[in-house]
């Protein structure tokens, strides 16, 4: 049986970089230099705190990404 999960990437734009963390999984980040870099770290990065997770690993049939509008505080 699949699992599906929905996170939630909250993307911070800085400098000339970028970074992210997921609501879900506290201490789950990553940064890049650009969007495509920072999807790919988010991609790896949500891999590796999912295989931590004392309930074991979830097979992810793949991660999606939605667009949204980058805001500054």
């Amino acid at each position: 049986m699949e699992r599906r999960m929905d996170l939630t990437a909250i993307i911070h734009a800085e400098d000339d970089a970028y970074w992210a963390e997921v609501k879900e999984l506290p201490g789950c980040f990553a940064a890049g230099e650009t969007l495509d870099e920072l999807f790919e770290a988010l991609r790896e990065g949500i891999s590796l705190c999912l295989d931590e997770e004392p309930a074991g690993p979830l097979h992810l049939a793949s991660v999606t990404f939605t667009d949204a509008p980058l805001t500054t505080a």
